[in-house]
């Protein structure tokens, strides 16, 4: 039986950056859009980008590496790989603290409870939204009271 490391490839920091920019893209087409959802599609992509990267133990590395790439000063230290991967790729005048933590804390209450073979979108609907997510998994840490 082939050992299943032999076949692992260092994601490079030209594949960092090109997955990146991939997301700004997509964050860029959810903002000109008008439909509803459209956040989802800039959501979606992010959270499989980190969910991939988790499986392998790389999240923490790839997301601090994702951080220094940024061109921007000051960059803040993000402890949480999504919340730092939303600041590299959304536009930060748009997207304070406080949104890009509650994005994230719905993406890692979706990374907790989703089926793989269910769409992003389709799970946080079904559980409320975004907000409730979010709300969900911070009562999983012991804060919120509702």
């Amino acid at each position: 039986m082939l050992n299943r490391l032999a076949f692992k490839v260092p994601f490079s920091t030209d594949a960092l950056q090109a997955n990146l920019e991939r997301l700004e893209r997509e964050w860029e087409n959810y903002q000109t859009s008008r439909d509803r959802d459209g956040i989802y599609r800039y959501l979606s992509p992010l959270f499989e980008l980190v969910e991939w990267w988790a499986r392998d133990r790389k999240d923490m590395e790839y997301a601090r590496r994702a951080l220094r790439l940024q061109r921007r000063p000051p960059v803040p230290k993000i402890a949480e790989p999504l919340a730092a991967i939303i600041f590299c790729t959304a536009d930060w005048e748009k997207v304070d603290f406080r949104t890009r933590s509650k994005w994230s804390r719905a993406l890692r209450y979706a990374a907790e409870y989703k089926d793989l073979d269910e769409p992003l979108r389709d799970f946080i609907k079904r559980k409320g939204g975004l907000n409730k997510c979010a709300a969900r998994y911070a009562r999983r840490l012991g804060r919120g009271g509702r």
